[in-house]
């Protein structure tokens, strides 16, 4: 196992210190939006072994080694990606495509010579991207759609076109992408209406929606896809508490801190609330109606699993507990967020909040203990993993525990 240094970016949505004060460092002045552990060719972690060597270097060397079976799933590359994420604002609405989609989406692009790097280029890879985003402070999302009563409800309170929601009574939820491509086509107007009339119901039964179209709308306020915003549900997250977000379903983050577990993949369908490429067909095409309502998932034990359907990644989190991680299906990342989380196997290693470990599948069985919170992801299975969870371990006194948390 080695300790990997993340790699921060750098986005301006990110906020000036608070992954800077989770890890007891020093604010860099920059925005620092998310801290990356994973292997993403875009920036990749390196591995603490003194040779400034980065991880998907260490896994192209050997991914048999290094991954195990999850070598399979995608083409020899480590199939998640694990972030530290810190907003002060919101990020776009978006959504994410299935594996049918982005396979085709990609190919489609590939067939038309639109370069990887391109700003219109929407498919960057044939694969999907689920993803589950954990609490790690207060942390505000948007994600998925109201009920359909209640959201004719919103529409009529806060003025938005009724031509656009005429679809939603005979054809009930399914009628969602045809709502959404009618109201993504508003226009200054529209956008200018709505936000006048949330100056209107402010202090009303509406108030808390209200305030949130009039916070987004701080830097998009001509932006269409503020139509949609009313629309969606806002889920206040605690600390442990989840969100599990799989294809078609329309989301955005708009505050806090939160550790972010994703299949690495750069498939973003974007909606609006951004600077960066649009994309309304692909977006339209994307949403699914039928996906499943997403519900916020809280801790139900010291070492509890996240309901997360996806083969890339499985997610537990570790609260005063320890973990004998017995049976290996591939390759692990554990992140500490609070107090001393402790890594005992092959070797030993001791890492503070904000910092984490990798522990190639050739390592085999190991054990952690969490003082306070820690997070380890794995690859997905059909399973419960066959770790067994413990109170936390007397303190090692063995000689090859290094690196003290700060």
């Amino acid at each position: 196992m080695d300790r990997l240094e993340g790699r921060l970016q750098h986005y301006d949505w990110g906020s000036r210190d608070a992954l800077a004060h989770l890890r007891g460092a020093s604010p860099s002045g920059l925005p620092e939006a998310e801290l990356w552990f994973g292997a993403h060719p875009t920036a990749p972690a390196t591995i603490d072994r003194g040779d400034g060597m980065c991880l998907d270097e260490v896994v192209a060397a050997a991914p048999d080694e290094q991954l195990g079976g999850a070598a399979t799933l995608r083409n020899g590359t480590l199939p998640f990606l694990v972030k530290l994420l810190a907003a002060d604002r919101p990020l776009s609405l978006q959504v994410h495509p299935d594996r049918e989609q982005a396979a085709a989406g990609h190919a489609a692009e590939e067939a038309a010579g639109v370069a990887v790097d391109a700003p219109h280029r929407t498919f960057v890879d044939p694969h999907p991207k689920p993803e589950l985003v954990v609490a790690v402070s207060s942390f505000r999302a948007l994600c998925g759609f109201r009920q359909v009563e209640e959201a004719l409800e919103v529409a009529a309170a806060f003025g938005l076109p009724d031509e656009a929601f005429s679809p939603l009574g005979p054809q009930g939820g399914g009628a969602w992408p045809e709502v959404v491509e009618r109201l993504l086509a508003s226009t200054d107007e529209d956008t200018a209406r709505l936000l006048g009339t949330c100056e209107d119901l402010l202090g009303g039964p509406w108030d808390a929606t209200a305030t949130l179209v009039q916070e987004v709308a701080t830097r998009s306020p001509d932006d269409p896809a503020l139509m949609l915003v009313p629309l969606l549900v806002e889920h206040h997250l605690q600390e442990g508490e989840a969100l599990f977000l799989g294809a078609g379903v329309l989301h955005a983050y708009l505050g806090g801190v939160a550790v972010e577990v994703m299949a690495s993949s750069d498939n973003v369908l974007r909606a609006g609330l951004t600077n960066k490429h649009v994309d309304i067909d692909g977006v339209v095409g994307a949403i699914d109606p039928g996906a499943p309502t997403v519900a916020v998932q809280q801790p139900s034990s010291a070492a509890h699993r996240y309901d997360a359907p996806a083969e890339e990644f499985a997610v537990w989190r570790l609260a005063g507990a320890g973990l004998d991680v017995e049976e290996r299906r591939g390759p692990e990342v554990v992140v500490g967020v609070h107090g001393a989380t402790r890594l005992e196997g092959v070797d030993a290693l001791c890492v503070g909040p904000g910092e984490a470990v990798w522990v190639p599948h050739v390592d085999g069985p190991y054990r952690i203990d969490a003082e306070g919170i820690a997070y380890r992801v794995t690859v997905g299975d059909g399973d419960v993993p066959s770790g067994r969870g413990f109170p936390p371990a007397p303190r090692p006194t063995t000689t090859n525990v290094v690196d003290e948390p700060r």
